[in-house]
């Protein structure tokens, strides 16, 4: 797959972008680059009888996770876990320099 020249006017098009020649250009050849990247990334052969690392790369953008992916969800165990103290679900600061808990001075 590649991207011509036609092809990145009308996305600026749509974008409502105005591009210069030399920006044009520019834009056309990065944009093939990054879908040469990505088609080298589907090549790459992965782990024996499952899918290639491209297409688990690929398939993140679903929504799925990578089997690779072995480090639970910091935010699985609770808020609890990034704070020393909360109340209610909520975190609890000490009150800043000079203001007493009581809200006077």
């Amino acid at each position: 797959m590649s991207v011509d020249r036609e092809e990145v006017d009308r996305i600026a098009s749509l974008a409502r972008l105005r591009l210069d020649e030399g920006e044009a250009e520019r834009l056309t050849e990065e944009m093939n680059r990054i879908l040469e990247h990505a088609d080298r990334l589907r090549g790459v052969s992965g782990r024996e009888g499952g899918e290639s690392e491209g297409e688990t790369l690929l398939s993140g953008m679903s929504g799925t996770r990578a089997v690779e992916a072995n480090v639970p969800d910091p935010l699985s165990s609770g808020i609890e876990s990034f704070s020393p103290r909360t109340e209610s679900g909520f975190f609890v600061v000490p009150p800043p320099h000079g203001v007493t808990a009581d809200g006077g001075d």
